[in-house]
């Protein structure tokens, strides 16, 4: 009798052992798991691949591609600009943003009412709009974008409207090919403004 106990309790010992073992290897497989999702956003983060005096270097590059959009939307509103270099600059004003169905506001009316950038291109064309950009500071940074805050003088014939606007930069990293070398590259792109 005190065999077959022994016995029993030798089993029961084994089987919680196994289950011990088996719990223990689950979760550390979600350790390892947690671990490796960290490192994948951290090695996409900006502060995790740039010097603040970098990201600063990079920030102020930015206020020239935000001066870039509004001249080509001044060109795209032009009458005298033609046809052909309406086209040409279309398609650098849309290479400057993250995609061109981004919301931007919509400066042509009262209310700072969302508009996607195809929409707002179409609806200046021959509206003679011209722009002035003033006060420029970044002032929130992220994982992969910051934030850039400027006051946006629009002037339009005889009406001249000053709006307070904040649009996000996109600063991620892309990988690109050189010949059948490929190498990562941080890109900055334009992306939603209010």
């Amino acid at each position: 009798m005190l065999k077959m106990k022994l016995i029993s309790f030798e089993l029961y010992k084994n089987s919680m052992l196994k289950k011990t073992f088996i719990l223990m290897m689950v979760l550390l497989s979600f350790c390892f798991y947690g671990q490796n999702t960290s490192n994948t956003t951290s090695s996409t983060a900006i502060k995790a691949n740039f010097s603040m005096s970098s990201i600063k270097a990079y920030q102020e590059s930015t206020l020239l591609k935000i001066e870039d959009y509004y001249n080509h939307l001044a060109l795209l509103s032009n009458t005298s600009t033609s046809d052909t270099l309406k086209i040409e600059v279309k398609m650098a004003l849309f290479s400057l943003f993250k995609s061109n169905y981004i919301q931007v506001f919509d400066f042509t009316v009262k209310e700072k009412n969302p508009i996607s950038l195809i929409e707002l291109v179409e609806k200046i064309k021959n509206k003679n709009y011209s722009f002035l950009i003033s006060n420029a500071a970044n002032t929130f940074l992220s994982n992969d974008y910051w934030t850039t805050a400027y006051d946006l003088e629009v002037r339009q014939e005889d009406n001249n409207r000053m709006l307070k606007c904040s649009q996000k930069v996109y600063f991620t990293p892309t990988t690109k090919r050189f010949g059948s070398v490929e190498k990562e590259v941080w890109t900055i792109k334009l992306g939603e403004a209010e």
